[in-house]
């Protein structure tokens, strides 16, 4: 084909304009949209599995399987770690255990009412035919039109946001929204170094010393460290009444990490989330002790 400067060249020359691409969200017939949704329910996963993911929450890293023979609980990695099988997986949508999606209509991607939602991933444009998942511009804010309001971390759908003087006596520097939001925004990803659990241990023992911590558990194997790759969102403090909350999400097969808005805020208000130091996770993938007592600032 043409070389790059030489299509570049005869578009001048030729004055030729393109529109902004059209996007169009197919309206299905009720028969095929009720076949659709019959597909994409939770009730056609096994039971024993869908219980099994539901009630992990420390999870370790995802790799998609692959073995021989249809997954089962003897030979499936991801079922043995409460993950669904995705389209990288092995057997992809041959799979019982194989998430399929949703059938939602425009805009109705944010409740549990979403299969994506409820299972705390972001729709798949693969997967996610009816609800327009990934068709609108990237890297605007999310909004009211907005087709499908769950695919706000791949497509870079984060607020506007400032770093100010906190409010709180002592925690230095802290995260602002420049405008307002309502309950259930997306704010923004956060971002940063993935390390070890090792790592995130040994690095812990200095960020406690300096009375700080940018340490995020994104599985039983990995942590985000955004104390010097991370964005705005590493200024978010502390508070035991957060207005903003973070959300362990599954994006195209892998673990990111949103913050979405818990109740109504004010234009320019200061953004906190709970960093759950006062919590112990102890189980079998993972132990991290409380660690509140550490950090006087956090009384607030």
């Amino acid at each position: 084909g043409a070389s790059t400067n030489a299509v570049q060249s005869y578009v001048t020359a030729n004055k030729i304009e393109f529109r902004d691409p059209q996007y169009v969200t197919p309206k299905l017939l009720k028969k095929k949209r009720d076949k659709v949704q019959s597909y994409v329910s939770m009730r056609n996963y096994k039971p024993e599995y869908l219980n099994n993911i539901q009630s992990t929450s420390i999870h370790p890293a995802f790799i998609p399987c692959d073995h021989d023979g249809l997954c089962d609980q003897s030979n499936c990695s991801c079922i043995k770690n409460a993950f669904f099988c995705t389209k990288h997986c092995g057997w992809g949508s041959m799979s019982s255990n194989f998430f399929r999606g949703c059938a939602c209509q425009v805009g109705q991607c944010r409740s549990s009412s979403c299969s994506c939602f409820a299972a705390k991933r972001e729709c798949d444009p693969d997967l996610c035919r009816s609800c327009g998942a990934c068709t609108d511009h990237p890297n605007n804010p999310a909004g009211d039109g907005q087709r499908c309001r769950n695919d706000n971390i791949s497509m870079k759908r984060g607020i506007r946001l400032l770093v100010g003087e906190s409010s709180v006596e002592g925690a230095g520097l802290g995260l602002f929204t420049l405008h307002s939001l309502s309950k259930g925004d997306f704010v923004d990803e956060y971002v940063g170094e993935i390390i070890s659990q090792e790592e995130a241990e040994r690095r812990g023992v200095v960020y406690d010393r300096q009375n700080m911590s940018c340490l995020f558990n994104l599985s039983s194997d990995f942590s985000i460290d955004a104390t010097v790759k991370g964005n705005k969102t590493r200024y978010a403090n502390h508070s035991d009444d957060p207005n903003i909350e973070p959300r362990l999400i599954r994006v195209n097969g892998d673990s990111r990490i949103g913050f979405f808005a818990i109740k109504d805020i004010g234009q320019e208000e200061e953004l906190f989330f709970d960093y759950g130091y006062s919590t112990e996770i102890d189980n079998e993938q993972l132990f991290k002790p409380n660690h509140a007592h550490k950090f006087p600032w956090m009384k607030r």
